[in-house]
């Protein structure tokens, strides 16, 4: 059965055509911006390793503004990018994603010549990745190199069970160091434990010298954003039995939970067949820190509604199916918790739909929200919010705002000239534009259908 409201295109000649179209332009825009992406990366040799580098390393500010004069995540960028091209189709063994492997795992190193200003020393290299959102998005980039495609059934009873297969023992390894890592950057040594991640950078030691973890960051040491790429990256590596303990699962959704609106209006749900019959849901949406003095960190917005979302139903996914919790998570207080959460989630995007515009968030950080909602409602298997189509609609604003630019992309034999596409919306931190065009792919491409088998318990939307 089609979804309600969309026209069923084999009985519709213009509809199939117009259908047919859509699939084309998107396509193309993939294609396009997968070799903008390709062409984009700084490259150059440290040590004995090509290696490629996407975003800044050093800058003289960082993305709110205040003074900067070390590194700050250099590594964010270009594991977000070696994830985007690896979820987009682009092999493993294509030499810019071999060259950003090398740049993550081998060396740090970097120039500041590629931000823009001539360097005296020349190559400077960071010994330990920084905070917990470079070491997320390095997990989601290693998984996805043995994970691209997750479209079978057996491919996806394979990843439920955890055997999906990683051949590499020193990928293996990495992976199970940085899950341990990632783990442990929850807690602060002779602090209170948390249940979330906020930047929780480490404190390392070079020769003699010690580098603190710093002030802490403003506000807390939690936040939704943080918590839900945690999440997702915990997620992938679970897929391939490296596993997080239960507990660590069962705080994500307490700390998920703790960050939705206490209350909100009736709202009822879209249903074709007896719309007068639909129940209601409170629409209460998620907030990057519910508790947060700032107004701005305080206020539910779309990308966080979407990223509660989410954290909610791999959580959910993970305790149904563990072999030590699946008996009592049925039926239990926190099952019944997580379904009205994810209900009420659905119905504050609904009230608050917009295809592009970030809802509620001055900042906007409109690509991620569409992203957001895509990891949402792929996970769902659904393609209503409401009665909006969120992924035509969101694909449509997406393809109207792509920038052509020609490019030259790094082959085995040579650079080959190309016809790229970027995205570079403003609303994002820098690298704004290598962000903005991850994003949008990503939603493009649908990069989480597949990732978890629809919850049949979940009927909001």
């Amino acid at each position: 059965m089609p979804a309600a409201g969309a026209v069923r295109a084999e009985e519709d000649p213009e509809e199939r055509k117009k259908a047919a179209t859509f699939v084309e332009r998107v396509n193309k825009a993939i294609d396009q911006g997968v070799n903008w992406l390709l062409a984009k990366p700084a490259l150059f040799k440290a040590g004995k390793f090509d290696v490629a580098h996407w975003g800044l390393i050093r800058a003289d500010t960082t993305y709110t503004g205040e003074k900067q004069t070390s590194a700050g995540s250099p590594a964010g960028p270009t594991a977000l990018s070696v994830y985007t091209l690896l979820k987009c189709g682009v092999p493993p063994d294509h030499p810019v994603i071999e060259r950003g492997f090398n740049w993550l795992r081998e060396l740090h190193v970097g120039t500041q010549k590629w931000d823009g200003r001539e360097s005296k020393g020349g190559m400077w290299r960071l010994y330990q990745i920084c905070d917990s959102y470079e070491l997320s998005a390095i997990i989601l980039a290693l998984t996805a190199k043995y994970d691209q495609h997750k479209k079978t059934k057996k491919s996806m009873e394979d990843a439920r069970k955890g055997k999906l297969k990683i051949k590499d023992r020193r990928d293996r390894r990495w992976l199970q160091t940085m899950v341990a890592d990632l783990v442990d950057r929850r807690s602060i040594p002779g602090g209170s434990p948390r249940r979330g991640w906020r930047y929780n950078n480490p404190a390392f030691k070079i020769g003699r010298y010690t580098w603190p973890e710093g002030p802490a960051p403003p506000r807390g040491d939690e936040d939704l954003s943080s918590t839900q790429l945690a999440a997702l990256a915990l997620f992938s590596a679970h897929r391939f039995g490296v596993r997080a303990k239960t507990s660590v699962w069962e705080d994500i959704i307490d700390f998920t939970l703790a960050q939705q609106q206490d209350e909100g209006p009736k709202h009822q749900r879209h249903d074709p067949v007896q719309p007068d019959k639909a129940p209601y849901d409170r629409a209460r949406g998620f907030s990057y820190m519910k508790n947060s003095e700032e107004k701005d960190e305080a206020r539910a917005t779309g990308a966080m509604t979407a990223c509660g979302i989410t954290n909610l139903l791999m959580a959910r996914e993970v305790l149904s199916q563990h072999k030590k919790t699946a008996k009592k998570w049925l039926g239990s207080s926190r099952a019944r918790r997580i379904e009205e959460a994810v209900n009420d989630g659905l119905a504050w995007l609904d009230r608050k739909w917009s295809p592009f515009t970030n809802p509620h968030d001055r900042s906007s950080y409109n690509t991620y929200y569409l992203y957001a909602v895509e990891r949402a409602l792929d996970i769902l298997g659904q393609r209503l919010i409401g009665k909006n189509l969120w992924y035509e609609e969101g694909a449509e604003e997406l393809l109207s705002r792509q920038k052509p630019k020609d490019v030259e992309i790094q082959e085995k034999k040579g650079k080959r000239a190309a016809k790229g596409v970027y995205w570079d919306t403003g609303t994002t931190h820098p690298p704004t534009d290598v962000l903005d065009t991850c994003f949008a792919l990503l939603f493009l491409k649908r990069a989480t259908q597949g990732l978890v088998p629809r919850p049949a318990a979940v009927t909001g939307g």
